[in-house]
């Protein structure tokens, strides 16, 4: 019997609030994991390590779970959406084939990744033209152990997307929560205490990581018994091409977003390792933007999805009012605290005083599109939640390739600030085009149709609502 979380009735911000509140809480939690790994790597100078190399070397590292993340998100997105959509709809039976098919599909990405990880690591370094031989030194440390097990990422995040379209994002979080503190006593331990340095964060990420999977595990297995997701014959091509349909343009447009990432990278790396460790700290820093933005985009792609599946199309309407009401007053609080304390912010991770230079003006120029950056976000939780994934990825894959000429112009005469305003350009533009879109779509939202699964289910249990 599955579980779910029905938001398709009752107070409609309470509702949100309450889909909403574990996955925001979810990625606190994340933004705590990366921030207490930086933390940590950025204090390797009482073992012998260099801390600007490290913090570059595992900063660049990202860029592969970054990458990665493209393909998560092709089963995460298309699973969440359609095991959303069933839930709308009662349809017991199809909730259970997209999950069993989501979670194969991850399955089978990443250990296919984990292999191309291992196999062409150097080839991925040398994209980046890095002429520090340490920052090589120390990023081979870490690949191995990060890139070679990625595929526990993967099967992890395939629970997360079944939880969410079920609206049970509370356990999501009980569990994440359990990885974090894992993670969290394990790094100074084994990064200072045993000198393992960044192949001691690596461990400590991947421990974590696997401790969330067998609990995801037990506890699904628990609420279905018969679960035996690996069998051939539960495969299902329709289930497959639907989840596929929705989560490979999301997948993509990640995937174009971190390659054009990449190319930023290259150009960062011209102008020297503190302008890099300078990024590198920042990004963590905006993820006080970007990963709540992202953590609140699952939740409205889940209310939209039971919704829409259900044919509730007025409360679609007013939960995207609503949910904006709280997210863009946020977005002006982050982007005044870029602007006027980011020195402040900065020294909490290093104490290098040219990299904290640099990082002042990366966060004071990002300041200005983290509004924008939220915008994005709501209407592509809105896009996905009706499953037209395709719009909001068209519109981000045009944006960051708007970046490539921007960059290569401006970065002649205002050197590293031009890729800051690059960044800013085309996150701003990517808003403004998104939050049009949805409005003229809220205005036709009952012209807009769903595709079916046409299985035949063996019984036709009743959803428990939670």
């Amino acid at each position: 019997m599955n579980r779910v979380f029905n938001v398709t009735e009752g107070p409609i911000l309470k509702k949100l609030l309450i889909l909403a509140f574990p996955i925001l809480l979810t990625t606190l939690s994340q933004i705590a994991y990366n921030l207490t790994d930086i933390f940590w790597i950025g204090r390797v100078d009482e073992i012998g390590m260099v801390e600007t190399n490290a913090v570059a070397a595992v900063g660049t590292v990202s860029y592969i779970t970054w990458f990665a993340f493209g393909f998560i998100l092709i089963a995460k997105i298309g699973t969440s959406v359609k095991v959303s959509h069933a839930v709308g709809k009662k349809e017991t039976h199809n909730i259970n084939v997209f999950a069993t098919n989501g979670l194969m599909l991850q399955a089978v990405f990443g250990i296919l990744l984990s292999v191309l990880i291992l196999v062409f690591k150097n080839d991925f370094l040398s994209i980046f033209n890095i002429e520090t031989p340490q920052i090589i030194e120390y990023a081979l440390m870490y690949i191995p152990i990060i890139g070679g097990l990625i595929f526990i990422q993967f099967i992890v995040n395939g629970f997360i997307a079944i939880n969410e379209g079920l609206g049970q994002t509370r356990i999501n979080l009980k569990i994440l929560a359990v990885g974090f503190v894992f993670n969290m006593i394990l790094d100074p331990i084994l990064i200072l205490v045993f000198r393992l340095g960044i192949q001691g964060a690596a461990i400590a990420t991947v421990s974590a990581q696997i401790v969330t999977l067998i609990i995801f595990f037990i506890i699904y297995k628990k609420h279905n018994p018969n679960l035996k997701v690996f069998h051939l014959k539960n495969i299902n091509l329709g289930a497959i091409k639907q989840i596929m349909s929705i989560g490979l343009p999301v997948g993509i447009q990640s995937m174009i977003f971190t390659a054009i990432s990449i190319f930023l990278a290259r150009k960062v790396f011209e102008f020297g390792p503190n302008v890099v460790a300078a990024q590198r700290i920042g990004v963590q820093i905006e993820q006080l933007t970007w990963m709540i933005a992202s953590g609140f985009q699952s939740a409205i792609t889940v209310f939209i999805g039971q919704n829409f599946g259900a044919k509730e199309n007025v409360r679609i309407k007013k939960g995207i009012l609503s949910i904006s009401y709280i997210l863009v007053p946020y977005a002006l609080i982050i982007s005044l605290l870029l602007l006027f304390i980011p020195e402040t912010l900065l020294r909490i991770f290093i104490s290098d005083d040219e990299t904290v230079a640099h990082g002042i003006v990366y966060l004071q120029i990002i300041s200005a599109s983290q509004i924008f950056m939220i915008l994005e976000s709501i209407g592509a939780g809105f896009f996905n939640g009706i499953g037209k994934s395709y719009i909001p990825s068209v519109v981000g894959i045009v944006g960051n390739f708007i970046r490539v000429p921007l960059v290569i112009y401006l970065t002649v005469s205002m050197f590293e600030r031009g890729i800051w305003w690059t960044i800013n350009i085309s996150s701003i533009l990517k808003g403004l085009v998104l939050i049009l879109a949805l409005l003229f779509f809220i205005k036709h939202l009952d012209e807009v149709k769903i595709n079916r699964l046409k299985v035949k289910p063996k019984r036709k249990p009743e959803l428990q609502n939670l």
